[in-house]
């Protein structure tokens, strides 16, 4: 074509080509910048399925339409001098075209912004916290527990959340909701805890978890996929020192208290052996009705003591310290008058029987003076006290009245004695004729019943601690008994795809597994990080598997007012190591057991096999291995790490790195492995899961298992990814549990 003929078309048609360069220029950056995303693995058909979908895009045409108008305007301006000149001059139209570029930059920052979401699916994150996380109560004060809800989000979006306050003790939900929140607002949630009275060492457990969707709007983009946060909360019973004092104090007061009623219950037989050995003998007065009445006082003494025993064993200081004082002081009063009801009796019969032993006395001494020689004067008085023996000894027989029996005993054994006397001074004479005898009857000696009571040992042993779970209770876990069974499971996430995304992401990698595992009775602990420390052993109370989720991209320092807890996903794997070292050590810690089992996706596999390289597998039950690059990553997967990555860490997974080749041919102690390999994806010349070939994810002194997805290039989904959605892929669900439910340990 002539160069007339061209200047010609561009006359006739520069409307039509300001229009198309105008829209060229308008859509210019999102075009240079998908070009560098395609480039690095995101295909172009991600950027076309983001335009379409007008929620998410509307933003991005609305910034490039303004970008489109605007050059629509300069190049309009440009092709008219003059126009340019008289614009240039006006300083109020200069000013108005300025503001209008600044906006239209902005658009287009919005525009990037929102399909780096897009692509790099940076949704929403819940950030949950209590202000306490383990409750002791020493008395019947409440607690007030507050937990706090933040969201990290795109500024335009807001959030849809679920909250839930779950008694696992009890297996009864506390408290449920909804609530729709942004990310400027925090949402606080509190509740008032109370003492359940529970016994030392009990233990009840809490668990408050939060799950929010972001919402599409027109400047937010999401994916809609849910981000969960929960946190464990222990509630224990403790005694302070007060109490710990008194409770030693009040265990030997009770136990005293059972000693005397012991003792007094054998002193009650003895006694009423003794009454009914006197068989009318002698009056009793009213001793039986002495005994009815501290029979029917040492029962309800029996029932008091039992009364404040149980108060012992409940724990009820305060009530106790009451009612103790009281019943000790009853007690010590019904020991006093058991024992001198029983001496009182004793008492009795022994004088019954030594007036007994006194007529016995008395009739043997007269039947020696009557075989003697005496004077008649002696004679005489021998027959009148051998008269007076028999009447006193009738009388003795006849009267009920034990005072009468002593009197009437000590006369005659006066007169017995005066006789005797008398005869021993004038024993010269003759036999006496006697006209009487004595009564050769004898008064029978009353038995005294005396029974032993060999001390029994009487202890009072505390009641065991109480740890419940979904309502069935038992004795709970203590110093160590359960650390040989259900190990605690830490899932382990795998690496950052892009450095800049926050490292609280990494938690959600197993949460949807998680839910299903404390459907199946598992307890969530949430997730854990360095420096949650707490008291030892509380976590390893309940006989129950222990699940969470831990991350190796936190780490913990000490500083002049405490412990400060830091986030980094740019360390080496060896750095991650020596983390998950010290994350075992804490859950080992909270949860008294003797190892850990680990189940890691991606390059949190990489960091176990390390961990268990460098300071062996002694810590460690099992590992779960779900699509980890055992062998590293190549091809444009290794190119985009190292675009958008942690640099060390993903130069460390190159399949090349001196790390690889110290981790596959250096030393590792060999624990039970079970390795998830994900095929199905088309990576060139072999299989894989879209991020991992077969071949590397292999480990030959492991238990491997295949499992086959698919990929979407098109859409940005891989079967790396999502091998670990229970809901897409059940059969990968259902080997990792039965693998956990058939451990050696349960």
């Amino acid at each position: 074509m002539e160069k007339g003929k061209i200047k010609e078309f561009i006359r006739k048609n520069f409307f039509i080509i300001k229009i198309f360069t105008s829209i060229i220029l308008g859509f210019l950056p999102s075009f240079l910048f998908i070009a560098l995303f395609v480039q690095y693995g995101s295909p172009f058909s991600n950027y076309i399925k983001f335009l379409l979908d007008l929620n998410s895009s509307s933003g991005a045409w609305i910034s490039a339409l303004v970008m489109s108008f605007f050059a629509f305007f300069i190049i309009s301006l440009i092709a008219s001098g003059e126009k340019l000149k008289k614009i240039l001059s006006n300083k109020p139209l200069v000013i108005t075209l300025f503001i209008l570029l600044a906006v239209s930059i902005i658009l287009i920052s919005v525009q990037l912004s929102l399909y780096v979401n897009f692509t790099l699916r940076n949704d929403v994150l819940v950030e949950l916290s209590s202000d306490k996380e383990n409750i002791f109560f020493t008395d019947e004060t409440d607690y007030d527990l507050t937990f706090k809800t933040d969201l990290a989000m795109n500024p335009f979006c807001s959030a849809e959340c679920e909250y839930e306050f779950f008694d696992i003790s009890e297996g009864k939900m506390i408290d449920e909701g909804s609530f729709n929140t942004t990310t400027i607002i925090s949402q606080l949630k509190t509740y008032t805890l109370k003492n359940n009275n529970l016994i030392e060492g009990s233990q009840e457990l809490k668990r408050f978890e939060v799950s929010c969707r972001s919402k599409k709007t027109l400047l937010c983009f999401t994916s809609e996929q849910e981000s969960k946060r929960a946190i464990l909360i222990t509630v224990n019973y403790i005694l302070d020192e007060e109490d710990k004092i008194f409770k030693n104090d009040s265990r030997n007061e009770i136990i005293n208290m059972k000693e005397i009623l012991y003792f007094s219950d054998g002193k009650f037989n003895e006694t009423l052996l003794n009454i009914k050995s006197v068989n009318n003998l002698f009056s009793t007065g009213d001793l039986l009705n002495k005994i009815e009445t501290l029979s029917n006082t040492s029962k309800k003494l029996n029932v008091s003591v039992e009364i404040l025993k149980n108060l012992w064993l409940d724990q009820n200081f305060d009530l106790l310290r009451n009612e103790l004082p009281k019943i000790k002081n009853q007690t010590e009063e019904f020991r006093n008058e058991t024992e001198e009801l029983r001496l009182n009796i004793i008492y009795d019969i022994s004088l019954y029987n030594n007036l007994s032993g006194n007529f016995s006395s008395s009739r043997m001494t007269l039947e020696q003076i009557s075989q003697g020689v005496m004077p008649d004067a002696i004679c005489e008085q021998l027959k009148k006290v051998i008269s007076d023996y028999n009447n006193a000894f009738d009388n003795f027989k006849n009267t009920t009245d034990l005072q009468n029996k002593k009197i009437i005993t000590e006369g005659i054994v006066s007169e017995v004695s005066n006789l005797y006397n008398e005869y021993l001074t004038n024993n010269e004479g003759v036999l006496c004729a006697l006209n009487e005898t004595t009564n050769p009857a004898i008064i029978e000696k009353i038995n005294i019943f005396s029974i032993p009571f060999p001390p029994i040992p009487l202890s009072l042993t505390e009641r065991d601690s109480v740890c419940c779970l979904y309502g069935k209770c038992e004795k709970c876990c203590e110093d160590r008994i359960c650390s040989n069974k259900n190990y605690p499971i830490i899932f382990l996430h795998g690496q950052a795809i892009n450095e800049a995304i926050s490292t609280g992401y990494s938690f959600d990698t197993f949460s949807k597994i998680k839910t299903k595992l404390n459907n199946e009775g598992y307890i969530d602990a949430g997730a854990i990080v360095l420096g949650a420390s707490t008291e030892e052993g509380l976590w390893g109370k309940i006989n129950s598997t222990m699940i969470m989720t831990g991350s190796y991209f936190f780490d913990t320092y000490k500083t002049e007012t405490g412990e400060k807890t830091i986030s980094s996903n740019q360390e080496g794997i060896d750095t991650y190591a020596i983390r998950l070292k010290n994350l075992i050590e804490l859950v080992k810690y909270k949860t008294n057991k003797d190892k850990v089992i680990l189940a890691a996706h991606s390059m949190g596999g990489v960091v176990v096999r390390r961990y268990i390289q460098v300071f062996g597998g002694e810590n460690v039950e099992k590992a779960i291995l779900v699509t980890v690059p055992n062998h590293g990553i190549e091809g444009k997967i290794r190119d985009y790490c190292a675009v958008i990555g942690p640099e060390i860490s993903c130069r460390e997974l190159d399949e090349n790195s001196f790390f690889m080749n110290q981790l596959n041919k250096g030393y590792t102690e060999k624990i039970p492995v079970y390795n998830f390999i994900g095929i199905g994806c088309d990576m060139g010349d072999e299989t894989g899961e879209g991020f991992v070939k077969n071949s590397s994810q292999y480990l030959d002194y492991a238990t491997n298992y295949y499992f086959e997805g698919t990929c979407n290039e098109l859409n940005f989904e891989f079967f790396h990814e999502f091998i670990i959605n229970p809901d897409l892929y059940p059969e990968v669900y259902d080997r990792l549990y039965e693998i956990l439910k058939n451990s050696s340990f349960q």
